[in-house]
């Protein structure tokens, strides 16, 4: 799998999304020590870099699947295969929520969170409304 932001991933999943072990394969980490994790909370699945020790991983730290096929998306649940839908991993029973539009925003501005384009891109998502409309500027 790879991500937003080019960085590519293993993934071995013995189910669905929940029960996949993630392990990075190239090096655009960011230097704090971490895990990744994946993101299905909302209608695009994404990969965190969740601290080391546990815990969940800040939302502006968790950048979306890209794919060209459903075979490069997880597993989704009640689904046999992952779903690719517009160049993105998507759970299509879910609505869009906050976190999509946060890892819409983020994309490629890199790892992390604390660049002042980041800062500015992720105030931007968290005003995405109910139901959640992404952002113009968001929209790849």
């Amino acid at each position: 799998m790879r991500d937003t932001e080019g960085r590519r991933f293993s993934v071995r999943c013995a189910a669905n999304v929940e029960s996949c072990a993630v392990e990075p394969i190239t090096a655009a980490a960011p230097a704090r020590r971490t895990r990744a994790v994946l993101s299905a909370g909302g209608r695009l699945l994404g990969v965190c870099d969740a601290a080391e020790a546990g815990g969940a991983a800040h939302p502006a730290d968790c950048r979306a699947l890209v794919c060209d096929t459903d075979a490069d998306c997880p597993p989704l649940p009640a689904l046999e295969a992952g779903a690719c839908v517009g160049g993105s991993c998507v759970n299509p029973a879910s609505a869009l929520v906050s976190q999509d539009a946060i890892m819409l925003c983020l994309a490629g501005t890199g790892p992390g969170h604390e660049k002042p384009n980041q800062v500015e891109r992720y105030a931007l998502a968290l005003n995405c409304g109910e139901p959640c409309v992404v952002p113009a500027p968001c929209v790849r």
